[in-house]
């Protein structure tokens, strides 16, 4: 832990070279009139700055109006409403808010009777109308973590983990009318990129891309280039067709459910500890008798070693076998469950492990690695040490 926030403050100590269409300012622009659209944190640090720059040039930046989305319900009945972090530094800075869900039939507000004449989108989730788009005279501004066209979609930084890059960055693009993630690139992090340090994690690559992303914003509207005609940057050297896996090009799409569920006969136990860290506890079945499965959902968990014979961090009771439905879109096997509907069953052997009191179990994955489980939480249950739940529901 010590080593990865060492490497996180060196990376983000480094000044970063952008890449860029303009190297001074050569275009007017009239004062901004922005609408900024946000919602979580990684949108108030660029909201953050573009306040600090309006305090600092009211001449660059005139006005800011944000659009938030109504908060959510959540939790367990969905009885809490969810706080929208954007909302709440925007009423903090004192800044017009306006709560919308959809732009159908909205108007733009006009500060101090002036249309606005900037959209700024940041991790906003609700795709901007070529309407209103149109309507403002510098069209719109996103600001993207990743080095664009890699890594397009709503979830850039998680798959950037996942898809194990050493490197990522941020784009400052256009607003395009028809897509998201389809404007012009006006400013990118050059390649290779900013590095992303061992082991991070989502919240960890946040904390370094959302900063720097807010100082690339002002510096972009400091160079004008929100101002036609745009000169896009040469794109990153991602390769939709690269034979290696590392520099071909990957969509970023919502995180779900299905991502979390551990795929027993595809991942070895290394790749179900990096899906771990970047999803959070993972899922599966666990089979209790012929044809039946309890939803469990698998939590500390990390790759372990163990010698050969299951020694090593694995003691005590030598191996048994712990059985698995996994939920599959293939051809069902025997021993389903309706409720799962196409399963696969996976048996796996485990020993009782790990350190301190040994309640972990170590699951030999297919490819001979060893994954080990802390605690197991059953559906309708609380979280408990993995040995006494498999010990308890007695799997065959």
């Amino acid at each position: 832990m010590l080593h990865l926030t060492r490497s996180l403050l060196r990376t983000a100590a480094r000044p970063i070279r952008w890449r860029q269409s303009y190297s001074i300012a050569t275009k007017a622009s009239e004062p901004l009139r922005i609408l900024f659209c946000g919602s979580d944190k990684f949108s108030c640090e660029s909201l953050q700055a573009l306040h600090d720059e309006h305090k600092r040039d009211t001449d660059l930046i005139r006005s800011i109006d944000v659009v938030v989305r109504p908060s959510k319900p959540t939790g367990r009945g969905n009885k809490v409403m969810s706080e929208v972090p954007i909302r709440t530094l925007a009423e903090r800075l004192n800044l017009p808010v306006h709560v919308r869900d959809t732009f159908t039939g909205w108007a733009m507000p006009k500060p101090h009777g002036d249309p606005i004449n900037l959209i700024i989108a940041v991790s906003f989730g609700l795709f901007v109308p070529p309407r209103l788009i149109n309507a403002s005279k510098y069209g719109g501004l996103n600001v993207h973590p990743s080095l664009l066209p890699d890594l397009r979609g709503p979830a850039p930084i998680h798959h950037a983990l996942l898809a194990e890059r050493t490197h990522t960055g941020i784009s400052i693009q256009t607003l395009s009318p028809r897509a998201f993630d389809e404007g012009t690139i006006l400013l990118q992090t050059p390649s290779p990129g900013i590095p992303i340090p061992p082991q991070c994690t989502p919240q960890q690559l946040h904390d370094l891309l959302a900063p720097e992303g807010a100082r690339m914003l002002v510096e972009a509207l400091r160079r004008r280039l929100h101002v036609p005609p745009y000169r896009p940057v040469r794109e990153n050297d991602y390769d939709d067709n690269d034979d290696d896996e590392g520099r071909r090009l990957r969509h970023a799409p919502k995180i779900t459910t299905a991502d979390r569920q551990i795929r027993w006969t595809a991942s070895g136990a290394g790749r179900v500890a990096l899906q771990a860290r970047v999803l959070g506890p993972l899922w599966s079945h666990l089979a209790i008798e012929e044809g039946v499965g309890k939803r469990v959902i698998l939590e500390d968990v990390e790759e372990a070693v163990v010698g050969r014979s299951g020694e090593g961090e694995g003691r005590g009771g030598g191996a048994r076998h712990v059985t698995w439905l996994q939920k599959s879109d293939g051809a069902g096997k025997a021993g389903v469950d309706p409720a799962l509907g196409k399963a696969e069953v996976v048996t796996l052997r485990y020993v009782v492990g790990g350190s301190g009191t040994g309640k972990s179990i170590l699951v030999q994955m297919v490819d001979g690695s060893w994954l080990r489980v802390g605690r197991i939480k059953v559906e309708g249950s609380i979280s408990k040490p993995a040995r006494g739940v498999l010990e308890s529901m007695r799997p065959r």
